[in-house]
């Protein structure tokens, strides 16, 4: 089976004024959407705060589950990101912890979830026996430094075939202004693509929410994400997805790419 990826995937569908494309790495076929909102192009002298959807979904190809994904890649351009203004909850306590209830007020920058298979590593077709589904709530807080801390919560013993909250430890990303392009870059590790001992998981779909989080500095807003400029009244944005068939296998990327129409 393939790899329990959270922000897997990448773009395609038309939905409204958005635009992308699907794409294939061989291993896996990737679609998504970003949406944002508002979606106005601000400056850089007076950005615009933003919030944005992050919908992906993932499959296998030749019959086979989603191929485990070992990175994730989102840039979009016009964006960026400031993450010193608000409150942060780092890998290490939400870890100690096995919870990010512990995580302050404030710190939290997306939420959602992700649906997923569950399955014997040593078969990885689709109508392999035994497999099951998982579907966590997907957290993502501010870890400061430029650190985006994700983290799976389980509502219930049967959200993913028994797991438990904590069972996955929290993964870190990073969100970085390149030039004019905010980057979004989240490395998938081992232990969330095999949770279990035999068992791989394979993600098939997530929706992700980033909220609109503003705070106020010596009298003024600041926005954790924000827009600065559009390109042409439009905003342009790509996924690269990187998967690999085996542990240690030569790795395969695809790239997606779409824009949002902007607003002045």
């Amino acid at each position: 089976m393939r790899r329990l990826v959270v922000m897997a995937t990448a773009l395609a569908v038309l939905v409204g004024a958005v635009s992308a494309y699907a794409a294939t790495s061989g291993l896996n076929t990737y679609t998504a959407t970003l949406k944002f909102s508002p979606n106005a192009a601000g400056s850089s002298k007076a950005p615009s705060a933003i919030g944005f959807t992050e919908k992906y979904t993932a499959s296998g190809t030749n019959g086979n589950r989603t191929a485990p994904l070992t990175d994730i890649k989102t840039t979009i351009y016009g964006a960026v990101s400031s993450w010193k203004s608000f409150p942060t909850c780092s890998e290490s306590k939400i870890a100690a912890a096995h919870s990010d209830t512990v995580c302050p007020k404030g710190a939290k920058i997306a939420s959602g979830g992700i649906t997923a298979i569950l399955g014997p590593e040593s078969d990885t077709s689709s109508s392999a026996p035994g497999t099951a589904p998982c579907d966590p709530v997907l957290d993502a807080w501010n870890g400061g430094g430029g650190k985006v801390v994700f983290f799976f919560v389980d509502p219930t013993p049967t959200t993913c075939a028994g797991l438990t909250t904590g069972a996955v430890p929290p993964y870190v990303g990073s969100a970085k202004t390149v030039g004019k392009n905010l980057v979004l870059d989240t490395p998938i590790p081992a232990y969330v693509s095999f949770p279990l001992t035999g068992v791989e998981g394979s993600l098939t779909s997530l929706t992700l929410h980033y909220v609109k989080l503003t705070t106020k500095v010596k009298g003024k807003t600041v926005a954790y994400s924000a827009s600065t400029s559009c390109k042409g009244g439009k905003r342009p944005y790509s996924v690269t997805f990187t998967a690999e068939s085996a542990p240690g296998a030569a790795t395969q990327s695809g790239t997606v790419t779409g824009t949002q129409k902007c607003t002045k």
